[in-house]
């Protein structure tokens, strides 16, 4: 720490300070979850695993782990994923992000949802209820409220902030009709299903029900993921090829923000900068 305080002293004002504070920043959402739990491997596994070009990583090569005499590959730079969120005991099936940016939701064959603070990648809530693999997520336009949908043949409110479930919805008692696609209308007295619209003030979905008009996926605008599942693409252009534990089962989009679900057990955070041409 004396050693990072006097560079930064000698560094002030300049762009090596400025490119010190950005590369700690990411060193440091890097490595959170070893940071938090495991401090004592900021000088082993944070140090190996941190780009060969980090200005962390030269600062503290003297610490690095001698132990250690079959080493990774690693990238010069950092790559182009800000977190990985771990959590889930098993597959993240469906993420989505809050209207308002601040929070990201995630479905798992663990029976659970999580809802995570984007910016930090810190879990907020763990929300538990459902008795079988949950399938689908969702948040309200006000972003005060969270759909789910399982395998356990209901669809389930909660409150965001509390983690509370307000309601409880039966009715797609076929199994063939699980719901892997929800979303909230406008009002947020609706949801849109595959197979129906789900009325929240009642208990049922009216498969009659006539759904708002409005896009069902707007955020899938602008970026996608392939149909091999191998790279993420802008404006169907390949951009960054995922290795196979970060492939997505599931995905949402936020302008340049990529949410994505992985068989792993982890939903991860990506960001796509490009200069338009």
């Amino acid at each position: 720490m004396a050693r990072l305080c006097s560079l930064v002293q000698e560094m002030h004002g300049g762009d090596k300070l400025t490119k010190l504070l950005q590369d700690a920043c990411r060193f440091i959402m890097y490595h959170r979850g070893a940071i938090e739990s495991y401090p004592l491997q900021l000088y082993g596994s944070a140090l190996l695993f941190s780009p060969t070009d980090s200005v962390i990583r030269k600062l503290f090569q003297h610490e690095n782990p001698e132990g250690i005499t079959i080493r990774p590959a690693i990238s010069g730079g950092w790559s182009a994923c800000l977190q990985t969120l771990e959590g889930h005991s098993d597959g993240v099936s469906s993420v989505a992000f809050s209207h308002d940016s601040t929070r990201l939701a995630s479905a798992s064959d663990d029976s659970t949802l999580k809802i995570w603070d984007a910016s930090s990648g810190a879990c907020l809530q763990t929300l538990e209820g459902h008795s079988s693999y949950v399938r689908s997520v969702a948040f309200s336009h006000d972003s005060t409220r969270l759909a789910s949908a399982s395998f356990d043949r209901t669809v389930k409110i909660w409150d965001a902030s509390s983690g509370a479930c307000l309601q409880t919805l039966e009715g797609h008692s076929d199994m063939n009709k699980t719901l892997f696609n929800i979303s909230f209308d406008a009002t947020g007295s609706h949801l849109h299903t595959e197979i129906g619209t789900v009325v929240i003030s009642g208990s049922t979905i009216s498969n009659n029900a006539t759904a708002v008009a409005e896009p069902q996926h707007p955020q899938y605008q602008h970026l996608a993921i392939s149909s091999d599942n191998a790279w993420i693409t802008y404006n169907s252009k390949k951009v960054l090829w995922l290795p196979s534990e970060y492939r997505p089962l599931c995905l949402t989009v936020l302008e340049k923000l990529i949410g994505i679900g992985s068989g792993s057990g982890r939903a991860w955070l990506c960001k796509v900068e490009l200069n338009e041409t």
